[in-house]
């Protein structure tokens, strides 16, 4: 599996087996298309990987972009998912078949209403470092 493969899957695993995440989004924590997933639910939308250079072996900077969609708990549900998320990063034992996760942080997050004035759509970018394996 590809570096950009393994911090997915480790995220998405960290992600589904968080407490917090899971009493604000259920199961519904998705990393591929979904044609219409039931509300509140979380969308890997981006993930970013560049190499990096580090003095003792090669390493990669993700820049991985989450999307969660609320509706009926409106902003409030919105944040709450958000700080899910957030601590979810925070939290995450970064298991990795190949390398380790240096640094994981969350660098943004905002939430807003969406142009049907009825959802509300968050995003939290997080940023992450890995080295490869000595």
């Amino acid at each position: 599996m590809s570096a950009e493969a393994n911090v997915q899957a480790a995220l998405m695993a960290a992600l589904r087996a968080d407490d917090g995440v899971a009493a604000m989004f259920g199961a519904r924590i998705y990393d591929d298309e979904t044609e219409a997933p039931a509300f509140p639910f979380v969308r890997l939308e981006r993930h970013e990987c560049r190499p990096i250079g580090a003095s003792l072996g090669e390493a990669s900077e993700h820049v991985v972009t989450l999307a969660a969609a609320s509706r009926d708990g409106g902003v409030r549900e919105a944040r709450e998912g958000l700080a899910a998320l957030r601590a979810a990063v925070d939290a995450a034992d970064w298991n990795l078949p190949e390398g380790r996760v240096v640094l994981a942080h969350v660098t943004y997050s905002d939430a807003m209403r969406q142009a049907d004035r009825r959802a509300f759509r968050g995003l939290v970018r997080i940023r992450i470092i890995t080295e490869e394996a000595a």
